[in-house]
């Protein structure tokens, strides 16, 4: 008996299966089956994407992990939705080791808005120092009361009254601020030059603001301008960029995965998660204290519009759990989207894009530094005022969060009918 076998040897690559007979289950396999993949040579990344610059699946090695190939949707794609854990995600792309990258849609697939969230975060309740820019960022060596103003900034909303103080102590050991003459007060110009902490406690460990300026809309009051206090300054960038504390925005990711994903943990990989505070060619400052400093997304999505995949930094800057080729400083497998991997779905800095699938109709944070300018750190988000297109957001503003994860390369899906649309989306097996 004589038989003749077609194959593909399986490597651990990504490799077509639109050439084979059988439908796989493998769902890496299975949206390149369900999709023709195309090379993006001739995609212009200054500008949006369109039907004629990019919608569909892309694949490239250039400005990748070791130059291998990852494959990428762009534009607005239908095919991308994945049930996996009790939520909806949309597929970003298949990552260079196989894995593939999920964004957050929420409990419904068809879901916008804040429902396409886990709710809102500051990046970082702290300012005035470089070192903020991070996801996490180094402990103090130096503590010292400082601040700058600011104007015409809803910093913060409140329908009720706040704790505040007539003056606050300042500990130069520990660089907590203590509020002293407490009382309970509005944001209304009847409490200006009152002192509040970020936490709406009494003991403000980091930063602190003096009321300047006020605003009230209907029945929220609005503290809209004044003195930012904050009491940490790095001396060198190596210190500024230490993973030692924990980011607000790392705290809520990790808490709300330890709740909602942990017991799916088996099925998700250590792919990890670039937080890149590697400089700009073109920066003046170097990166810690108060230095004004343009980080490399500024360079690359901001003046060259040429995004990346790679992690510049890995060892210090790619947030993985167990995974040698990142930092280890993760305690679970949940990140955010780069602003790299939104510009090559489609979105470019302060143009409007609402017609690409990672439009959601909310602010939400990426996980890329732009820079720090006027005392305070930039991370690029996707911004609902810019209709999809990036902008930068200072890291104390509290936006939506959508968490990104990456599932396991050999995962499989539970029908091969599934074909990753909204009412037929990518079931993953478990």
């Amino acid at each position: 008996l004589s038989i003749g076998i077609n194959y593909i040897q399986d490597t651990g690559s990504n490799v077509p299966s639109n050439n084979l007979d059988i439908v796989p289950t493998r769902l890496s396999q299975k949206i390149l089956y369900d999709n023709e993949e195309r090379p993006d040579t001739n995609i212009n990344f200054s500008q949006i994407s369109s039907d004629s610059n990019g919608k569909g699946l892309y694949y490239t090695s250039k400005n990748t992990e070791d130059n291998r190939i990852t494959y990428y949707f762009r534009g607005d794609v239908k095919n991308n939705y994945v049930y996996f854990g009790g939520y909806y995600w949309r597929i970003i792309r298949i990552n260079e080791d196989g894995s593939i990258r999920l964004i957050y849609q929420g409990e419904s697939a068809d879901a916008t808005g804040s429902k396409a969230t886990i709710g809102n975060s500051a990046f970082n309740s702290m300012i005035g120092d470089n070192a903020f820019v991070g996801y996490m960022y180094g402990k103090p060596t130096t503590y010292k009361d400082g601040y700058y103003n600011f104007n015409n900034e809803g910093v913060f909303t409140a329908t009720g009254t706040v704790k505040m103080g007539k003056g606050y102590t300042f500990d130069t050991k520990t660089g907590v601020y203590t509020l002293t003459d407490v009382v309970d007060g509005y944001y209304s110009d009847k409490f200006l030059n009152y002192y509040i902490c970020a936490n709406q406690s009494t003991t403000c460990n980091g930063r602190m603001i003096k009321i300047k300026d006020t605003k009230q809309n209907g029945n929220n009051y609005q503290l809209w301008g004044g003195e930012a206090h904050a009491g940490y300054w790095s001396t060198t960038y190596d210190q500024a960029h230490a993973n030692e504390e924990d980011s607000y925005i790392k705290t809520k990711l990790e808490d709300w995965y330890e709740k909602s994903l942990l017991k799916y943990d088996t099925y998700i990989a250590d792919t990890g998660f670039c937080n890149d505070r590697s400089l700009a060619s073109n920066s003046t400052g170097k990166g810690f204290g108060i230095e004004e400093t343009n980080y490399g997304a500024y360079e690359r999505l901001v003046s060259k519009k040429t995004p990346h995949f790679l992690c510049s930094n890995s060892s210090n800057d790619l947030f993985t759990v167990n995974n040698n080729k990142g930092n280890k400083a993760s305690i679970y497998k949940v990140g955010l989207i780069t602003a790299d991997e939104m510009a090559y779905a489609g979105g470019v800095y302060k143009l409007y894009n609402n017609s690409y699938y990672l439009y959601s109709g909310s602010t939400y944070w990426t996980m890329s530094p732009l820079g720090f300018y006027a005392y305070r750190g930039y991370i690029e988000a996707v911004d609902y005022s810019f209709d999809g297109g990036l902008n930068d957001t200072t890291v104390f503003f509290a936006i939506a969060v959508r968490p990104v994860i990456n599932l396991i390369s050999n995962i499989e899906i539970t029908d091969t009918k599934q074909n990753g649309t909204i009412n037929n989306p990518y079931i993953i097996k478990t």
